[in-house]
């Protein structure tokens, strides 16, 4: 009979308003406090992880672009290029054949 009594003060909220659990609400909502910033760094610690994902990929990328054109302006600026396309254009421009001379004082 006595469980009944208990179970039934627990469920209509007797214990709940006695001087023993009030004195334990600043406990109870310390707790609380705690486990609301527990879920509130993990989301914190989520998003950044996201962010830095993203970032990483944009710096991946930002790296092939760099190195497509890198190879791009590489391959144009080649000698041999540039003489081809001085040709297609009618330019009058030679090789030059003759080697550099270094002139000395």
């Amino acid at each position: 009979m006595a469980d009944v009594h208990n179970i039934q003060s627990w469920l209509n909220g007797d214990q709940l308003r006695s001087k023993r659990f009030r004195e334990q609400y600043p406990l109870v909502g310390l707790i609380v406090g705690l486990i609301f910033l527990y879920i509130l760094t993990g989301y914190q610690s989520v998003k950044q992880q996201h962010r830095l994902t993203d970032t990483k990929k944009e710096m991946l990328d930002a790296k092939f672009r760099y190195m497509t054109i890198s190879a791009e302006l590489t391959n144009i600026t080649r000698q041999s290029t540039v003489i081809e396309a001085l040709r297609e254009n009618g330019s009058t421009l030679q090789e030059n054949t003759i080697p550099p001379v270094r002139i000395e004082d």
